[in-house]
């Protein structure tokens, strides 16, 4: 003997079927891709976050691989080059500003052995999500040392 068995809809819960069928997408609407919705704006803390990931995966303290994802290739190669003893870096004042509906800049005050230095970084958003397309730890130049002659 077999027992039939149905669902039935929980009314509480679920939502109600439509007696039409699921709506259909467009070709175009498939292509621009409307399931998934556009990445929103970055707030200031989400790009302090970032930039703080960044610094980590420069330092050396965080595998640049982890960061792959979130920077475009040119910046990679920067942050996955050879490694060097580098002092921890942290991020002290984030100004952000949004120059271009899908950009974000940042510029932002860093404290490394009781130095301050400049960091700059430019945000563009993708289809993915938001990459870093610039980063770059603005150092001070060293002086010139002076030439001394033998008289």
């Amino acid at each position: 003997m077999i027992e039939e068995h149905r669902l039935r809809t929980l009314a509480d819960v679920e939502a109600p079927r439509r007696a039409n069928g699921p709506a259909e997408v467009t070709p175009h609407e498939h292509r621009r891709g409307s399931r998934c919705p556009a990445p929103r704006q970055l707030e200031a803390d989400e790009v302090g976050r970032l930039l703080n990931m960044l610094l980590e995966a420069y330092d050396g303290r965080r595998p640049a691989a982890q960061v792959r994802a979130l920077v475009a290739p040119e910046v990679y190669a920067g942050l996955s080059g050879p490694r060097r003893a580098r002092p921890r870096h942290r991020t002290q004042t984030i100004h952000t500003c949004a120059p271009a509906p899908d950009v974000v800049e940042a510029c932002a005050r860093v404290e490394a052995d009781d130095r301050s230095f400049a960091l700059a970084a430019r945000f563009t958003r993708t289809p993915a999500g938001w990459r870093c397309e610039r980063f770059a730890l603005l150092k001070p130049q060293q002086p010139a040392k002076p030439n001394r002659r033998a008289a």
